[in-house]
């Protein structure tokens, strides 16, 4: 696919888990890519702007339209008036469609800006060393962002309860396959059991929520983070008023 069609289905909401994988990844390693979208978001904004604008003269219109009439005889009204008032009707209806698709929160855009991957500081992988555990292999595929490997991996560590942190990292792995439910249960694991990632847990299971378009969630997420810890304290608070 090219980038072109990638960014037409991310504007859309059309991106494949697989595809949204790979919009981010071009986000992060593309510049010229990278420039396009901003450069395109831009113009959405933009978009939306006139659109609410463009509402807002013609409900004017309208009205003034009708005020204009015999405001003593409501009973002699033609049906041109009444066709007046079904037009604000569907337009103030139209106006609620077009406020919750060009005004509402771009969720897509929201998580590909905020989204980086947690950086594996549990365990040191060299060369060198001649260590062939599981552990490694999980730890060695996560940072060669393998993660269909890491999951399978993780997944067999946190049936041994042989390492710590599983769950925070499997839930990493599967963010970037776009297994958003999984990743939400294992992060709600992390939560509970893992005091030591709690806080970053709750940064990206707001994510998680927000990439499922479960807005509700997400905010709550994000007031228990910003209440509680200090970990990407700004950056949640952004987020949140992004969504408000």
């Amino acid at each position: 696919m090219d980038k072109e069609e990638l960014l037409y289905k991310f504007f859309s909401n059309q991106l494949t888990s697989e595809e949204e994988k790979t919009f981010q990844e071009l986000l992060e390693t593309d510049k010229e890519f990278k420039a396009q979208f901003e450069f395109e978001n831009d113009l959405k904004r933009v978009i939306k702007k006139n659109e609410k604008e463009n509402l807002k003269h013609k409900l004017i219109g309208f009205e003034k339209e009708i005020n204009a009439k015999d405001k003593n005889n409501p009973s002699k009204w033609t049906f041109k008036n009444w066709s007046i008032a079904a037009s604000i009707a569907l337009l103030v209806g139209l106006g609620w469609i077009a406020y919750n698709t060009f005004s509402g929160p771009d969720y897509n855009k929201l998580y590909a800006t905020n989204f980086e991957a947690y950086p594996n500081t549990v365990y040191t992988i060299t060369r060198s060393d001649g260590d062939q555990s599981l552990e490694r292999d999980a730890f060695a595929a996560y940072e060669a962002s393998n993660y269909e490997k890491a999951v399978t991996a993780f997944l067999e560590l946190k049936i041994e309860g042989s390492s710590t942190h599983t769950d925070f990292y499997l839930a990493q792995s599967y963010l970037y396959l776009g297994k958003d439910q999984e990743a939400i249960e294992a992060l709600k694991s992390t939560i509970l059991n893992d005091a030591e990632f709690k806080a970053e847990a709750h940064w990206y299971l707001s994510l998680a929520y927000l990439k499922s378009k479960n807005k509700e969630k997400a905010i709550a997420t994000l007031k228990g983070l910003i209440e509680n810890f200090d970990y990407n304290k700004e950056r949640a608070q952004a987020l949140l008023k992004a969504l408000d």
